[in-house]
């Protein structure tokens, strides 16, 4: 009987000790981290700060030991290093470790899920705004692919200033697009609504250079399905796939590896020729351009030639080929020639002159 009424007067004094010491200790701690993150976090923290504030102060009461050597005790308890008892322990101090101990797990595990939660948020949101950045482009290029040949391709559009996009689905290679700042779409380009995210239906060019020739050709007929006036360009590493993917709608299939090899002859045969080329078409020093500009209907350059637009004169730029939807290119054209709905004409010129020119040969609305 004494000894029960001993131990309830012991624990109602701990227990008015402890929640003195919390009120001191806690309360400070608790006014500046709330200043400082007004957080979920900041709460989880504060919850960790009073569960060792409670143990150490619990330790002191109950064990009649030093603060340090309490602080020490709840701190091994906390991460359960399972180190020696710092003292002899009663069997309150056993129950209290206990409590401490479970405590503690109950709120790393919080802690823990918290983190995993923001980071899934923080990935739902760079997701949100990458697709309110896409929502915006117009006219842009969607490059399917991020291997060796989609990284050099996306810094030719990055030179060039054109906007795209990048559809990828690796984990490693979304890694290298959030470090180079790029606008990406995670997913399979090959599906439908993943080239719905990237604007196929307000896109000007699609690129294929993904993995293998299957999945180059599922993309293109996916594409074509999408829309039909859609430039699509791929890449085939068998000579074999190159009329397939021009079957299922591919205006352009490109072998790399037949393409580097006759560059590399031309380079050979005539290396003063493939360098001014180069020089051209990388911009180099020169303020000088080579695009391609095709006719729309309802455009004042229609059934107009080179003489009757007076190209030379008002836009300073050089037609060097026509190519004719029939397919028929003709270099040098005769400067007579009229120019039809649907011709491209290859054009050289300073960037200036030349969307100036492409303007002209825009519909008139």
């Amino acid at each position: 009987m004494l000894r029960d009424i001993c131990l309830t007067g012991m624990i109602s004094h701990m227990n008015s000790a402890i929640c003195l010491s919390f009120s001191i200790f806690y309360t400070p701690i608790s006014i500046l981290l709330s200043c400082m993150l007004n957080t979920r976090t900041a709460q989880l923290i504060l919850g960790m700060f009073g569960i060792i504030l409670l143990g150490t102060t619990g330790y002191v009461i109950i064990e009649h030991v030093g603060w340090f050597d309490a602080l020490y005790m709840t701190a091994i308890t906390l991460a359960t290093v399972g180190f020696q008892e710092v003292w002899r322990m009663s069997d309150m101090g056993h129950l209290w470790t206990i409590v401490i101990m479970f405590s503690g797990i109950g709120v790393f595990f919080l802690i823990a899920g918290h983190i995993a939660q923001q980071a899934v948020d923080f990935k739902r949101y760079r997701r949100f705004r990458m697709a309110k950045q896409v929502k915006k482009l117009n006219d842009h290029f969607i490059l399917c692919g991020y291997g060796r040949m989609g990284q050099a391709i996306a810094k030719e559009l990055t030179v060039a200033g054109r906007n795209f996009v990048i559809i990828e689905k690796d984990v490693e290679k979304i890694t290298m697009l959030i470090q180079e700042d790029l606008l990406y779409i995670e997913g399979d380009a090959t599906q439908d609504e993943v080239l719905i995210q990237a604007g196929i239906e307000r896109a000007k060019t699609l690129i294929g250079v993904l993995k293998d020739d299957q999945d180059n050709l599922f993309l293109t007929l996916s594409a074509r399905s999408l829309k039909n006036d859609l430039f699509i360009l791929s890449r085939a590493t068998v000579p074999e796939s190159i009329p397939k993917m021009e079957r299922a709608g591919a205006d352009k299939v490109i072998n790399p590896y037949e393409a580097a090899g006759t560059k590399l002859a031309r380079q050979a045969m005539a290396p003063g020729v493939v360098d001014f080329i180069e020089l051209i078409l990388n911009r180099g020093n020169l303020d000088l351009a080579l695009e391609t500009i095709t006719i729309q209907a309802d455009s004042m350059a229609v059934n107009k030639s080179m003489i009757d637009l007076e190209i030379r004169k008002k836009f300073n730029i050089i037609i060097t080929a026509v190519e004719q939807t029939s397919g028929v290119a003709d270099f040098n054209p005769d400067p007579n020639y009229e120019f039809k709905v649907g011709d491209k004409l290859i054009a050289l010129g300073t960037v200036e002159n030349l969307v100036s020119f492409e303007k002209f040969c825009e519909a008139i609305i």
